[in-house]
């Protein structure tokens, strides 16, 4: 069983739960405090401390996240974690959400936090839940022990200066301290620490402080009813309040209970709701709409050195072939040819490997790594999950996803993710992926148009960068691969993105020869950026009728064409290699298998065969006459 922890961290103070108990922190909110950072590093370390190095399940409810948008802060706490190494999955969601998926709401109801700040979660069981309030202290939080604090300052201000009533908060309260205050880069933690010296005196029958603590109880009473109105929340329905001034002030609680006059559930220990709400498990309602679930990757692992190829250019191995017979078949096919390293795809069409199941299950992940630990993983890829996050987004990719555009990029999204980090706990330095293409037409010039593809080059830019963040984060290469449904689909297109980002191209001379250039001169003059190159034929159609036999497709308006092993087609591999030598091309060329005449053993065979005779099995001598 997986460990389980949790995480309730408020305006002013963090608790933490976990195998190790529980210990408690300052803000991680960076509106807090300039230490804010530090704070979550330290926090999350201790917790994977107590962890041990056990993959473990968990829930942050932090007040830094809005219940509708993340922002940046959803990557601050995945880089931090992983950072510090925790490991598993983890729940992020604001603090509220956790009291309305737990029992008693179990969904519906309203969460009320009246805490450092405040605010209003309220759902009906069915729908996403709606949020009043919480917008930071400049923009809401009224009733919070902020607004107690800030009013009953103001009210000692006025007092002390002769604008406003006499107070017992003078006493508390001189102008000295307000200016402190008010001089605070940081006031909100500082000023709600006031709220208890207002409780104090409405207790006390000050009628300034009575004033102040009504209308906070009345601020709250309403921002219940506005929730519970939004939510559309009708007969009988429970309000879930917790936070430091409902648990502080024992009597303001009650004020609060007569406010809303229902049934009022009090939240004392939120880490055990957040654990009682992970229990109970996310419901669909609020994923990705106002709860997110991250993977927590292992920190990148060496795998052992791969064998060194004798000559200058490595003999690999697309793995792909082999989708549907298991990654057992395709390794053992590796193992007969004796190839130098292997591509190894997490389609998951394929089947070879569960990248969602890697992400999630530490034990896969040990496994995975055993049973490749023979042979040298150079590459891992993904050509059809992350085809989604650029496109098609209609019925031409259902078969990989069947869902909205936005279902299909977070798919593919996710699995770029999955195959950078899969890379790299393998050893492997590069990663190859294929993003699609937004708009194909893109390559004709339209009347009196500015539209061209460098668009579609800027469109894989923006929707790249946290594919590109990531690799960089774990020292992968990313590859680009030249193809007619990719937006480098030709050598120009290719160019333009190798100048834009900071990928490598992997070469397939039979692709580029599919839609009409020489296979030689287009393995030229890549220098240092060609990272990979792939091997198949190509046979070419050049009747007018329809080709008979199996295979044949076509690569845009031009003739039919279909991939041949090495050997079984029309392009002049022995001059490729020799381009490719004379380039002082030093990485692996992988066979690929797509022959719709050759059983895959023999294609496989039949290529590396050829390959073998071609390339130098050592360093040459050069002429020695």
């Amino acid at each position: 069983m997986s460990p389980v922890w949790t995480i309730d961290a408020g305006g002013t103070g963090t608790a933490v739960t976990g195998p190790g108990g529980r210990r408690r922190y300052g803000s991680v909110n960076p509106a807090s405090g300039p230490d804010a950072d530090t704070v979550l590093r330290t926090a999350f370390a201790d917790l994977a401390t107590s962890l041990g190095g056990r993959v473990g399940r968990g829930w942050i409810a932090t007040a830094t996240i809005d219940p509708r948008d993340p922002g940046t802060e959803l990557e601050r706490l995945r880089r931090t974690a992983e950072r510090t190494g925790l490991r598993g999955r983890l729940v992020v969601s604001n603090d509220a959400l956790p009291w309305l998926v737990a029992p008693p709401l179990a969904g519906r109801g309203v969460a009320v936090v009246c805490g450092t700040g405040s605010g209003f979660l309220a759902g009906d069981g069915r729908s996403a839940p709606v949020r009043v309030g919480s917008c930071e202290y400049l923009g809401s939080d009224e009733g919070s022990a902020y607004d107690l604090g800030l009013s009953g300052l103001r009210a000692a201000v006025r007092a002390l200066d002769g604008r406003g009533p006499d107070t017992v908060l003078a006493k508390h309260f001189s102008v000295t301290t307000a200016r402190d205050l008010a001089r605070l880069a940081y006031p909100k933690a500082a000023v709600a620490a006031l709220a208890p010296i207002v409780c104090r005196a409405w207790l006390d029958d000050d009628p300034v402080a009575t004033h102040l603590v009504e209308a906070a109880v009345a601020e709250l009473g309403l921002g219940v009813r506005a929730a519970a109105a939004a939510a559309g929340l009708e007969g009988e329905w429970t309000v879930a309040a917790g936070g430091g001034v409902f648990l502080g002030c024992p009597e303001f609680l009650e004020a609060f209970r007569t406010e809303v006059l229902g049934e009022v559930v009090v939240i004392t220990d939120p880490n055990a709701t957040i654990e009682a709400a992970l229990a109970e498990g996310v419901p669909d309602w609020a994923l990705d709409d106002c709860a997110w679930t991250v993977t927590l990757a292992d920190p990148p692992r060496p795998a052992p050195r791969p064998a060194t190829a004798t000559g200058p250019i490595a003999l690999g191995l697309c793995l792909a072939a082999w989708g549907g017979d298991g990654l057992p078949a395709a390794l053992d096919a590796a193992r007969d040819l004796g190839v130098d390293a292997v591509d190894l795809p997490t389609d998951t069409t394929t089947g070879l490997v569960d990248a969602d199941r890697w992400a999630a299950d530490a034990d896969y992940r040990s496994d995975l790594r055993s049973t490749l630990s023979d042979l040298a993983v150079t590459c891992v890829s993904n050509s059809r999950d992350t085809q989604l996050l650029l496109g098609p987004h209609g019925p031409h990719t259902d078969p990989v996803l069947a869902g909205t555009a936005d279902e299909k990029r977070a798919h593919a999204l996710r699995h770029a993710e999955h195959t950078i980090r899969i890379a790299a706990d393998l050893g492997a330095t590069q990663a190859r992926l294929m993003f699609g293409v937004p708009d194909l037409s893109r390559w004709l010039s339209w009347w009196h148009s500015d539209v061209s593809w460098s668009d579609n080059v800027d469109a894989w830019l923006d929707a790249a960068a946290p594919v590109l963040k990531l690799a960089a984060e774990h020292g992968v290469h990313l590859l680009v691969e030249p193809h007619p449904k990719q937006v480098a689909y030709d050598p120009d297109s290719t160019r333009r993105l190798l100048d834009a980002a900071d990928v490598r191209l992997c070469l397939d001379v039979a692709n580029l020869a599919a839609v009409g250039y020489d296979p030689v001169s287009v393995a030229r003059g890549w220098g240092t950026r060609l990272g990979a190159a792939h091997a198949k034929d190509l046979q070419r159609w050049t009747g007018t009728d329809q080709p008979p036999g199996a295979g044949w497709s076509r690569y845009g308006p031009g003739p039919a064409i279909r991939f041949r092993a090495l050997g079984s087609g029309d392009l002049p591999w022995p001059g490729v290699v020799a381009a490719l030598l004379d380039e002082g091309f030093r990485g692996v060329l992988y066979v690929e298998h797509e022959d719709a005449l050759l059983p895959r053993e023999q294609s496989a065979a039949n290529s590396v065969r050829l390959l073998r005779s071609l390339l130098p099995d050592r360093e040459p001598q050069g002429r020695t006459w």
